[in-house]
């Protein structure tokens, strides 16, 4: 054994503290505001349990919406801006189209969709850089939102079946916590089970090597863009049932809090590499945290600052990780 192996210091073994780092980190905060006699009445309430759990369903839809083009190595900055688009569109198709409420959140989803087949042709085939060509998009839309809106919100014509489901409970717990498990149910099965999930992974490792074995490339990046609009559009419907209302608010501050999620579930369960449970846990865990500062006094600013510090520590984390397992 040369000198310079011997030197080397052990590896930490994935199955321990790297795999449950985020998990135990959820686990003590979910229990230090828990105990904490400050929080711990209003905390533990049952309403605001089902609060937190509820309010993360849009979120959580984007954070998974981030997840194929950030796996194939690009950015979809735009997932917001896209989710605020669809919830005005599809308000606007019941309230002045009169369309059913299937056929209005079909709408949103198409919109979605063409907007990230727009996103993968500029990255996959002009090869615009995807921070560059979605961060453009998403300021577009939002432009678009407060010139086709007057920076008003939609009350009027929404199906009160879309705020009956945002506001209703099975089980005890908020519906649009089960569309988040089936989305996530989902979106786990095309990325580990499929093969263009397969090739979505290979196509993040090595592109060039990809290229040779006969995948194309483009196209994967390319639809992975397209997944992840229609399930921003997806999300636009969840924000409606969640709010009662189609707002035109800045997409900007949904896709930070998504992609911070994103970022910071890929150091948790298979560290190094996206992957939805980690992602679930992640949204949790910052849903939780900023609950009980919040809870504890602290400014509303805190929500940002902590989601942003959050962003930067996962992304750092990741950096970690991927150069650990390359020299390894």
């Amino acid at each position: 054994m040369s000198a310079v192996s011997s030197a080397r210091p052990p590896r930490l073994s994935l199955t321990g503290l790297e795999r449950w780092a985020l998990v135990v980190l959820l686990v003590v905060s979910f229990a230090f505001f828990a105990l904490d006699g400050t929080t711990s009445e209003t905390f533990l309430s049952a309403p605001n349990l089902r609060n937190v759990l509820g309010s993360q369903a849009v979120i959580g839809v984007l954070a998974l919406a981030s997840l194929p083009p950030l796996i194939a190595r690009e950015f979809d900055l735009s997932v917001g801006s896209i989710c605020v688009l669809a919830s005005i569109i599809i308000a606007k198709a019941m309230a002045d189209l009169s369309l059913p409420l299937g056929l209005a959140i079909v709408t949103g989803l198409v919109v979605g969709g063409a907007i990230g087949l727009m996103n993968g042709w500029l990255v996959a085939y002009l090869r615009v850089n995807a921070l560059i060509a979605t961060l453009g998009v998403g300021t577009v839309i939002t432009g678009f939102v407060q010139a086709t809106t007057d920076g008003n919100s939609i009350v009027g014509g929404i199906s009160p079946d879309l705020v009956s489901f945002g506001a209703g409970q099975w089980l005890g717990l908020p519906r649009t916590v089960y569309a988040l498990g089936v989305v996530g149910v989902i979106i786990a099965y095309i990325l580990v089970q499929t093969p263009y999930g397969r090739y979505l992974h290979f196509v993040g490792s090595s592109p060039a090597s990809t290229r040779l074995v006969g995948v194309d490339v483009a196209r994967t990046v390319l639809g992975s863009f397209v997944i992840s609009g229609v399930l921003a559009g997806l999300a636009g419907a969840l924000l409606i049932a969640q709010n009662g209302n189609a707002t035109p608010q800045p997409g900007a501050d949904l896709t930070l809090t998504a992609v911070s999620a994103a970022f910071l579930g890929a150091t948790a369960i298979r560290p190094g590499r996206f992957n939805v449970i980690g992602t679930i846990v992640a949204i949790f865990f910052l849903a939780f945290s900023v609950n009980g500062l919040t809870l504890l006094g602290v400014d509303a600013w805190i929500n940002g600052v902590f989601t942003g510090a959050a962003l930067v520590v996962a992304v750092a984390i990741a950096a970690l990780l991927g150069r650990r397992g390359a020299a390894a």
